[in-house]
């Protein structure tokens, strides 16, 4: 009876441990893109992501997705943000992505059939927004990630606004978090003063006065805090683009913050992060391929097996199930195993030349676009501190050239970075004399 009970209890636990187990999946026939920025449910069924000016909705958690509608006749917007605060009223934030066509903010009012251009954002042609949070009826949304950081809330489903300029404390914004209608966090990259580094900053009074609980370690220069996941027991973990691969996490809902290393890498791309309860989450490469998995609530990561390409934003349906959203739409469900027939590769977009290299006066950049974008164009030195601006400015679909004269920077290695809305691509540089 004893040996029966425990070969039981045996077969019990590996049973167990093998329903428990997972995979990121592509989800069949879901629509490909460059890269899905953002992804937001309404309710437990109905969901939104958008590319371009197409606007995609789900209404069985996931599983099937369909074009119901076009933000405008301009087919070369670039979305960046999608936000709905009930059933109906819904929200999706643009970049500057073309001549002429500039970063703003649409609404719908009917679940995302028609959408209207909102006028009275006061957004400058060259801005945008990069991510929105609700709380009730309330509203909040940050952009640009390029510069500047600015802030805006509505109360009144986007009939008026408060606009906040917080480039005291930061350059660039990109995503933000609604604890409640007071207690508010956003994340992107920090003032020149901090050396350009992944922040955090929190507000206690609706957006009105703001404070840093968060600055990555110097060797994170140039980086970005990209996204943001909380737990409701106030674990938080944020993905952190550029340098050594790391995050950080909280346990107080952002009040203070630990840096948490991933894996060894001197440059990583860390965007789409999440957790599906207190203890399994992942964090994934936003231009690339590239997963880790944490089983104990991000204090430590290992790589794994996964569909997921360029992931960057990650939504939790239940107790077992998480969606992604990438370069396609993934899927992971506890038990969920086997591989699906449907595979995709990620076309790296865009490509940056420098030459000639080495050099001791002028040097010729080509940014090669192959899509019309928006981008800051910079000379890093060795450690990802900023030397030099070389442009902020729209991206023609082809050849931009630069012509840079590097004459006064003192001999050594340097890093040429492109961000643009797609991709960031470094190049090295070396100046001789």
């Amino acid at each position: 009876m004893k040996k029966t009970f425990i070969a039981f209890l045996l077969f019990f636990t590996i049973s167990t441990e093998l329903f428990s187990q997972g995979n990121w999946q592509t989800i069949p026939f879901t629509p490909s893109s460059i890269r899905y920025d953002d992804m937001n449910f309404s309710n437990d069924s109905t969901g939104y992501i958008s590319q371009f000016s197409e606007v995609y909705q789900t209404t069985d958690r996931g599983e099937n997705w369909y074009l119901i509608s076009l933000l405008d006749s301009f087919t070369n917007y670039y979305v960046r943000s999608v936000e709905f605060i009930n059933d109906t009223v819904g929200f999706s934030g643009l970049l500057e992505s073309n001549f002429g066509l500039s970063g703003n903010l649409y609404k719908t009012m009917d679940g995302g059939f028609t959408w209207s251009l909102l006028q009275n954002m006061q957004i400058q042609p060259s801005d945008g927004i990069c991510g929105m949070a609700h709380y009730g009826n309330s509203l909040v949304a940050v952009g640009t990630w390029s510069y500047p950081a600015w802030f805006y809330r509505t109360n009144d489903q986007g009939s008026s606004w408060f606009k906040k300029d917080l480039s005291s404390l930061a350059s660039g914004l990109v995503d933000c978090y609604m604890f409640n209608s007071d207690t508010i966090v956003v994340s992107g990259i920090a003032d020149s003063l901090n050396q350009y580094r992944a922040t955090i900053l929190k507000s206690f009074d609706g957006g009105n006065t703001w404070q840093r609980v968060y600055l990555a370690p110097a060797t994170n220069q140039s980086s970005y805090c990209w996204k943001m996941f909380f737990r409701p027991n106030g674990l938080g973990i944020c993905s952190i683009e550029g340098g050594p691969a790391i995050i950080a996490r909280t346990t107080d809902n952002g009040n203070t913050w630990t840096t948490i290393s991933v894996y060894n890498n001197t440059n990583s791309d860390l965007g789409g992060i999440g957790l599906l309860n207190d203890t399994l989450g992942w964090v994934t490469d936003q231009h690339s391929s590239g997963t880790w998995e944490t089983h104990n609530g991000g204090l430590n990561w290992n790589a794994v097996t996964s569909d997921v390409i360029s992931g960057d934003r990650m939504v939790v349906i239940d107790s077992v199930t998480a969606l992604m959203a990438g370069l396609s739409i993934y899927k992971y469900q506890i038990g969920l195993v086997g591989i699906n027939e449907q595979e995709l590769t990620k076309k790296n977009i865009h490509d940056l030349f420098i030459y000639p290299n080495p050099s001791a006066e002028l040097v010729t950049i080509e940014a090669i676009a192959e899509t019309n974008t928006y981008g800051l164009l910079d000379i890093l030195n060795e450690n990802g501190g900023l030397v030099q601006h070389i442009a902020r400015q729209p991206f023609r679909k082809g050849k931009n050239s630069f012509t840079v004269n590097i004459e006064n920077l003192p001999a050594g290695n340097y890093k040429l970075l492109w961000r643009n809305n797609e991709r960031f691509i470094i190049r090295s540089l070396t100046v001789i004399k």
